[in-house]
């Protein structure tokens, strides 16, 4: 752990302080590994951690310290581009002014944009059961981000009337976030086919 990490009890890495907004200044930065380990999930380029610190210029240690482990920055990089993703798919289901589940809507056209993207796609033919750990299992840091940001969205829904379940808004966000995952990581839960045409008729059919 760094003196920093060691001196204030702060466990996260110095990328996640970063984007929280705390930066030391250096030559490169944790936020550049992130932009750059961004650029190659976007290529669909497997994430090397040995080829990033050479980009970077820096060395594998300083890398590790820097992000933590690979799976600790995929997991960074994976949420960068969903969150991103789902705000630009809000912002542009809200304009459409949709009577129904605007939630639906998004994570039906997010699944369907997470299965054509090449990141995923490298992920999931290559390295698929550990693709779906790191985003479905319970302790994942993904999976909590994910579900809050579907509670938001849900509770918009439930107060504009468009959602009249009657359930919890966290509740149902944890339940659509598993129906989500088992259309999106099809293939490393059951071995079949992904299949975005279904989820998101499943979550039309819920979400009224």
């Amino acid at each position: 752990m760094s003196r920093e990490g060691s001196a204030t009890g702060d466990a996260r890495t110095p990328l996640q302080r970063q984007l929280t907004g705390t930066r030391a200044p250096a030559k490169a930065t944790p936020l550049d590994a992130l932009a750059t380990a961004r650029r190659w999930f976007d290529q669909g380029r497997r994430l090397d951690i040995q080829a990033l610190a050479a980009e970077l210029g820096v060395s594998r240690v300083t890398l590790h310290r820097w992000v933590g482990t690979r799976e600790q920055l995929l997991v960074e990089v994976l949420w960068v581009s969903a969150e991103r993703a789902l705000t630009r798919l809000r912002d542009q289901v809200r304009a459409e002014g949709l009577a129904r589940s605007h939630t639906a809507e998004v994570l039906g056209r997010w699944a369907r944009e997470v299965l054509a993207h090449p990141g995923h796609q490298q992920l999931q033919s290559e390295e698929g059961e550990m693709f779906a750990r790191l985003l479905t299992h319970d302790a994942s840091e993904f999976q909590r981000r994910l579900i809050e940001l579907v509670q938001q969205m849900l509770s918009e829904d439930i107060a504009a009337g468009r959602v009249t379940i009657d359930l919890e808004p966290l509740e149902l966000a944890y339940t659509v976030v598993r129906i989500l995952e088992s259309f999106v990581h099809t293939p490393a839960i059951t071995g079949c086919a992904p299949n975005p045409d279904g989820n998101a008729r499943v979550l039309r059919a819920l979400l009224h």
